[in-house]
């Protein structure tokens, strides 16, 4: 028989004898986690692409003055931002065991949370801004706008004056109290809704940090502060005010750091190229950084406030600064470098870890650039300011420094006093803030007790950033050298930080520099020496306790450079 018929008849009876192959089993159905794993990460990618929408007419309104309707960006996502939606990230976090994945999604919930409920407190919000662009007051036969009272205390040179403004504010501070009051009752019960147990408990989460614990630390620093602070504040008064300070009240405190030393030592044409030449020396030629885009221009419309806009991370990064002059638009330039560099060496891919999360480290790193203007070596370099003029300057920037470090940490004690049961707000602010400021509170004082609250513990994060910005810059200095900004390996040093974008917490990059936790050690001992004031702490209280591992490795310090604990003379 032909071969082919033989292998025709062959296959033919293998067809019909041989057993048929089982059907293939049906695909397995998806676990909750790998149904919820994609869900988010769709929610994610909505989210990611309206943040960018925003930034972008943000950027338009601030360069060139450009109307913008943030609220009609929301058209179409109504139900982005929703409770279900917050659940299932909730859900999918008790599924995750993985650190880094769970910092991602811790990170994502609360912008979700955050969003949630800026909708919903939309009206309330509005009227608040409205109502506070609105107020005016009378004084002396003139209206005042509101808004204006701060820069003219600061400008105002009798004392009696000052006082006369401060009391007239009060009818308009109390007609804003009431709309803040009903949006603090309508907040406390959307963060119950959302299913946190407690304002502080959303809090707590939202700035990646134990209230509770650093509460203790902001209660140590008033404690051992107190002294030095008042001698300090003692001879602020006599020499800028020529009055001593037991007879200051409240309404003195912006005429009192007016910075006046070295204006002319910053003018309008120089601000932007001190802080490009701050930076080269650390290898650092933003003009060769196609992702960073500095817009200088002078234009009429344009905010005079400079700013960072991470349209994305890292491939878009906006800096916009309007020239003018003073060290204060000098600070503000170098705090906006400090966010577009943070922005522009991410390395991180991940758009939770790279834009979202707690903002305390980026904080740090623009507070140590902002903190070049206190440093004695870079005054002289950059600026030309030396002798009894740079030291005059900087005990006023100093004492304004220590200041605000006691009112920060006074916040801090009268926020979680008002959000907990069965406290009396107006009179526990009059306690906190009489010990935090060390004046007696009157009347116009405590008329300010709403006015005066934040939004979620924001003095959290200048907090812990101030002091993670004086253990960066004492590392710095004991690794590189007094002027650090002069070393490449320094400003390499610096890329391996923040290359990791927002994936570590602020107590992550403390140690991951050679530090046990974010601790204020370091920044009040530069503060006392500038002061000539001891300052010491009785105890070595950090911020929070140790945390799971960290979600990402933490960069390794220059071979060359050993990684010291901040020794005492570190940050002087």
């Amino acid at each position: 028989m032909h071969p082919r018929v033989l292998l025709f008849l062959a296959v033919a009876f293998c067809i019909s004898a041989c057993p048929k192959a089982p059907p293939p089993l049906p695909a397995a159905a998806p676990t909750e986690q790998q149904r919820l794993v994609n869900e988010v990460k769709g929610l994610a990618e909505q989210a990611q692409a309206l943040l960018e929408t925003q930034n972008r007419l943000i950027w338009e309104h601030w360069t060139e003055g450009k109307p913008v309707n943030i609220a009609a960006t929301y058209t179409g996502t109504e139900s982005l931002f929703s409770v279900e939606n917050i659940r299932k990230m909730d859900r999918l976090r008790q599924l995750t065991q993985d650190a880094r994945e769970l910092r991602a999604l811790t990170a994502l919930q609360s912008h979700f949370a955050g969003e949630y409920l800026a909708q919903q407190l939309a009206e309330y919000n509005d009227a608040i801004a409205n109502l506070e662009a609105s107020l005016t007051f009378s004084v002396d036969g003139r209206e005042v706008r509101y808004r204006d009272l701060e820069r003219l205390l600061a400008n105002e040179k009798s004392a009696v004056k000052r006082r006369a403004l401060y009391a007239a504010a009060v009818p308009a501070i109390e007609r804003l109290s009431q709309s803040l009051r009903r949006r603090e009752e309508r907040t406390e019960e959307l963060v119950k809704e959302l299913g946190y147990a407690s304002y502080e408990a959303f809090s707590s989460e939202l700035r990646q940090t134990d209230l509770s614990r650093l509460s203790l630390l902001a209660e140590e620093i008033l404690q051992a502060t107190q002294e030095p602070y008042r001698v300090v504040m003692e001879r602020l008064a006599q020499r800028e005010l020529a009055l001593p300070f037991a007879s200051l009240t409240r309404a003195d405190i912006p005429r009192l750091f007016r910075s006046r030393e070295v204006e002319d030592a910053f003018p309008k044409e120089e601000s932007l190229l001190r802080a490009h030449a701050s930076v080269q020396g650390l290898g650092i030629d933003l003009t060769e950084m196609p992702n960073i885009y500095i817009d200088a221009r002078d234009l009429p419309r344009k905010n005079p406030r400079p700013l960072t806009l991470a349209i994305e991370v890292p491939k878009d990064v906006r800096l916009s600064v309007k020239p003018a002059s003073g060290v204060l638009h000098q600070a503000r330039v170098l705090h906006e470098y400090g966010h577009a560099l943070h922005y522009g060496f991410t390395r991180e891919q991940r758009f939770e870890l790279a834009r979202l999360g707690n903002p305390t480290v980026g904080e740090a790193y623009s507070a140590l650039f902002e903190d070049l203007l206190e440093d004695p070596v870079w005054l002289e370099e950059h600026a030309g300011v030396r002798g009894d003029q740079r030291a005059q300057y900087l005990a006023a920037s100093s004492a304004h420094k220590l200041f605000l470090i006691r009112r920060a940490a006074g916040r801090l004690l009268y926020q979680l006093g008002v959000h907990r049961e069965g406290t009396d707000a107006k009179e526990l602010y009059r306690a906190i803030m009489e010990r935090t400021d060390a004046m007696p509170m009157t009347p116009e004082d405590t008329a300010r007790y709403l006015v005066d609250q934040e939004d979620f513990f924001q003095s959290a994060d200048n907090f812990r950033g101030w002091f993670l910005a004086g253990q960066l810059q004492g590392q710095l200095k004991a690794r590189f050298g007094p002027a650090w900004w002069r070393s490449p390996e320094a400003g390499a040093f610096l890329k391996g930080l923040w290359a990791q974008g927002n994936a570590l917490s602020a107590r992550e990059v403390a140690e991951a520099i050679g530090e046990r936790g974010i601790a204020p050690d370091v920044l009040l001992l530069r503060l006392g020496t500038t002061l000539q004031v001891p300052i010491t702490l009785d105890a070595q209280t950090t911020e929070e306790p140790p945390a799971p591992p960290a979600p990402a490795p933490a960069p390794a310090p220059p071979p060359e450079a050993p990684a010291p604990s901040s020794t005492p003379d570190a940050g002087t």
